[in-house]
């Protein structure tokens, strides 16, 4: 039987066959099986080049950490779940060693870097905790703002007379926003503000908006955003290296028809 004609899974009856996955993975561009496998391999190859290993008590406390993270709390559950996917119990310590030596080439490729990318970006990590009370013209913002200086609370009129229905209920509440989530000109006037000012109107879409600053964080290199920048600087390199490394994906060459031994 042709691999291809394998059906992968049913729904209400109709049959979706391997040829089907794979084409529809083709048509929206990828298959994240396969490009995920590519990154491991990558990762993988370096660890292998720059002689990272990982001792036995490393990998078994991350295969512990896998099994719960999927609810499995039993020898016997653990089983069951491997069984049902034509797994087995090497197959759950491989993908613990790769992923442990993972998080060690993340260190590795991430450390030297944080400290200097963060200085580099530094107001990019800024953050406001801002509400907000969107309205149709500017006249009326400026109403409500001669409300505010009155004492008349933020929430009340944001409740009143906010036209954001996601916000409005919960007095004009937003979060927590850094830089990049604020226009030019309301970046300049929130993070150039104390807590407790109220500041716009500035134009939201069709509309205007007021922004109440409730809080001003200025940057700071805490543990949370070295564990960010961790992050971010490996996905930065583990893509360049994907991009240099020759990946040939044969399976696509097999769907369109060429036999492959």
């Amino acid at each position: 039987m042709d691999a291809m004609e394998l059906v992968t899974f049913s729904m209400n009856g109709t049959e979706w066959r391997l040829r089907d996955v794979l084409k529809l993975a083709c048509m929206e561009g990828g298959f994240s099986a396969i490009e995920d496998s590519i990154r491991r391999a990558v990762t993988l190859e370096f660890a292998e080049q720059h002689n990272i290993s990982i001792d036995e008590q490393e990998w078994k406390a991350k295969a512990n950490e896998m099994r719960l993270q999927l609810g499995l709390y039993s020898v016997a559950e653990t089983l069951a779940w491997l069984s049902m996917r034509g797994l087995a119990t090497v197959d759950l310590f491989e993908t613990a060693k790769a992923r442990f030596l993972t998080e060690k080439v993340k260190r590795i490729v991430s450390e030297d870097r944080i400290d200097t990318y963060f200085l580099e970006n530094r107001l990019s990590f800024d953050k406001a905790n801002v509400s907000q009370l969107v309205i149709g013209s500017r006249e009326q913002a400026q109403e409500l703002l001669f409300q505010l200086e009155e004492g008349e609370p933020f929430y009340k009129l944001a409740q009143t007379y906010c036209l954001n229905s996601s916000s409005k209920y919960d007095g004009g509440y937003v979060g927590w926003v850094g830089r990049a989530e604020l226009s030019g000109e309301e970046e300049s006037f929130v993070f150039g503000s104390e807590a407790g000012q109220t500041v716009g109107p500035f134009p939201f879409g069709s509309f205007y908006r007021l922004l109440h600053i409730w809080e001003v964080i200025p940057a700071e290199l805490t543990g949370e955003v070295r564990l960010k920048l961790a992050d971010l600087l490996f996905e930065e390199w583990l893509n360049e290296a994907v991009k240099k490394a020759r990946v040939d994906v044969r399976l696509w060459r097999y769907l369109a028809g060429e036999q492959l031994g």
